[in-house]
């Protein structure tokens, strides 16, 4: 029999560790800051199919052509996922607003949510609006797979591609990419 295996020494620091409130450390925007708190939103967003984008589901374009690739749950998952990319952008990129006020004017600000499929580019057109402050609505108007959707000049698009996204604008009839969001 050999000999037996002595214990080993470690480094381990013994006693208790103490985290100094006061202490200031280096965050973001301060290399000599102090965490007060933190504070968590909650927003309730309530999403809402139009008419016109419901009867293109149910019997397809005013030609009769059924449109493929625009059921309600593959447009609720998109819009759903599309959010927290809004709200990152609205953030992030000057001048850029998604949200209508309370009572818009007749034609809101819309934006398209692109997703690329199998058959194409799926494009959908939405309406934020908001109810009161926490509480917004997302109206879809309309959606079809095609590569030729037609945006409108100051409108803007947001590709999603899984997690990551690209906010685009319609500036003199050309899509020009804002920013990434990785």
């Amino acid at each position: 029999m050999g000999r037996p295996k002595r214990k080993r020494i470690t480094k381990e620091l013994i006693g208790e560790i103490v985290v100094d409130e006061l202490a200031f450390s280096e965050n973001i925007g301060s290399k000599n800051a102090r965490k007060i708190g933190e504070k968590s939103e909650q927003l309730h967003i309530e999403i809402w199919f139009d008419k016109h984008y419901l009867n293109r589901v149910q019997f397809g374009s005013d030609d009769g052509q059924k449109r493929e690739g625009i059921d309600e749950e593959t447009i609720k998952e998109l819009v759903t996922h599309s959010i927290s990319h809004l709200i990152n952008y609205a953030f992030k990129v000057k001048n850029f607003a998604f949200v209508n006020a309370t009572n818009p004017a007749s034609h809101s600000l819309r934006v398209v949510l692109q997703k690329d499929t199998a058959d194409g580019m799926l494009n959908v057109a939405v309406g934020f609006y908001e109810r009161k402050i926490g509480k917004y609505e997302v109206t879809v108007f309309t959606a079809m797979v095609t590569d030729t959707f037609r945006i409108s000049d100051g409108q803007y698009v947001i590709l999603i591609d899984g997690d990551e996204s690209s906010l685009k604008k319609m500036d003199n009839r050309r899509l020009i990419e804002v920013t990434t969001n990785p």
